[in-house]
């Protein structure tokens, strides 16, 4: 291509589509493996050792080597809450997503309501006994979780709720709505 344009339009056009062509399609090449490997995924519980975790993995690890660079880019932008739907994620109206979203290992179990601000790690599934255990994640309307809180599987923070920096929410736990909560119990 370097010989078919002059230098300026090469370096300025050409190298640039090329790079962005790829990096999406690495993306969608993800998206594909996603809903190919695994569909849509439901909480429950999964033998260590079994396919679908065999898959899960899999999945994990070519997020993050092929599409989690290019996705990078896009954190703090609109686009990266239009990838993380199409992973499965249910993300509301105006919701605003921190750092740390351009490699989600649970996409279906990230449930984002209007209005909420979400800067925080997720464990929506641990392994336990040689067990993967998997549950939705709820950030209800206009709550925000700070950056480095992290909630387990089956959290639940309630209707304008507010968890401070460095917190952890445990496993099943609800926080009720219009509260404050900070640290970890």
């Amino acid at each position: 291509a370097e010989t078919a344009y002059s230098r300026p339009t090469f370096l300025l056009v050409v190298v640039p589509a090329l790079t962005f062509a790829t990096a999406a399609g690495f993306c969608l090449l993800i998206l594909a493996m996603k809903w190919f490997l695994l569909g849509k995924v439901k909480p429950g519980i999964h033998p260590l050792w079994s396919c679908w975790c065999s898959r899960w993995d899999f999945l994990y690890v070519a997020w993050a080597v092929y599409a989690r660079a290019a996705l990078s880019t896009l954190e703090g932008t609109l686009l990266i809450g239009w990838y993380l739907r199409a992973m499965g994620s249910q993300i509301g109206k105006r919701v605003v997503l921190g750092n740390g979203f351009s490699h989600v290992v649970d996409p279906d179990m990230l449930h984002f309501e209007d209005s909420a601000t979400v800067c925080c790690q997720f464990q929506a599934h641990t392994f336990e006994d040689r067990v993967l255990k998997i549950d939705h994640v709820w950030i209800r309307h206009k709550a925000t979780v700070e950056s480095n809180s992290v909630l387990l599987y089956g959290a639940d923070i309630g209707e304008g709720t507010y968890v401070a920096p460095h917190s952890v929410v445990m496993k099943r736990e609800s926080l009720l709505p219009g509260r404050a909560y900070s640290g970890c119990p």
